[in-house]
This record gives structure tokens, C-alpha cells and sequence, in this order.
């Protein structure tokens, strides 16, 4: 008897586990969790391509090879470029995002004196 009992609830752990995997979660129309949004990555990864540029007027201008497509009709607002921090940022207007975007430069690829200044930090004591 304790055979058939544990076989019997054996098939409907399965039979629960079966129908809840099949289940869809739906949200709430009034759910305001962030959703990822790719066409919204994608646009966000231009942007953040963009400021890699070297060519400062065609940034400025929003006509460098990587400002087409989804950030056409973006609007520079101030280009920041400092040679002594190896600093590179802009700053401007999405309007068809109802966004304001500001993107800094990381640290460029061929730079030795990029890469150096990267490695001179201003450490803390956690203690």
C-alpha cells in the first residue's frame, strides 16, 4: 500500500510540474518593472559608439559614420574634450527618445598615454 501511495503522488507532483511549465506569465498592464527593450539597446550602443570618434566636427555635426541610423536627427549640445585627462564625452538631445544623452569615451585602443593615466588611480583606505 505505502508503493501505490508514493507512485500516486509521484504522478501528480509530474502532472502539477507538466501544467506549470507550460503556464505563461503575463504582467499586469499597470507593471512598471523595466522590460528589456532591444531596439532600445541597440540605439543606446550607437550613442555609446559614437563618442569614440575621432573627427570632433562630425561628431559635433551628427555626421560621422556611426551617427545614422537608429540616432539619426540627434542634436549635440556641448562636446567636452580635454587632451590632458584623455577625457572625450558629448552631451545632446534625443528627441524621438524624449532623452537626454550623455556618453563618455573609455579608454582608446592605440593610447599608451591612455592606458598609463588608467593605471594611476586615487586609492582609498577602506579601514
Amino acid at each position: 500500500m505505502g508503493q501505490r501511495r508514493w507512485l500516486f503522488l509521484l504522478a501528480i507532483f509530474a502532472c502539477l510540474l507538466s501544467f506549470s511549465c507550460s503556464r505563461v506569465l503575463k504582467l499586469k498592464s499597470d507593471d512598471v518593472r523595466p522590460v528589456y527593450n532591444h531596439t532600445l539597446a541597440l540605439t543606446l550602443v550607437e550613442y555609446a559608439s559614437a563618442v569614440y570618434m575621432s573627427d570632433l566636427t562630425e561628431l559635433f555635426n551628427w555626421t560621422c559614420e556611426r551617427c545614422n541610423g537608429l540616432t539619426k536627427g540627434f542634436q549635440v549640445i556641448e562636446i567636452i574634450f580635454d587632451v590632458e585627462h584623455c577625457l572625450q564625452a558629448y552631451v545632446g538631445v534625443a528627441k524621438d527618445l524624449n532623452a537626454i544623452i550623455i556618453a563618455f569615451r573609455g579608454t582608446q585602443e592605440h593610447s599608451l598615454q591612455n592606458w598609463v593615466s588608467d593605471l594611476f588611480w586615487k586609492q582609498l583606505d577602506l579601514n
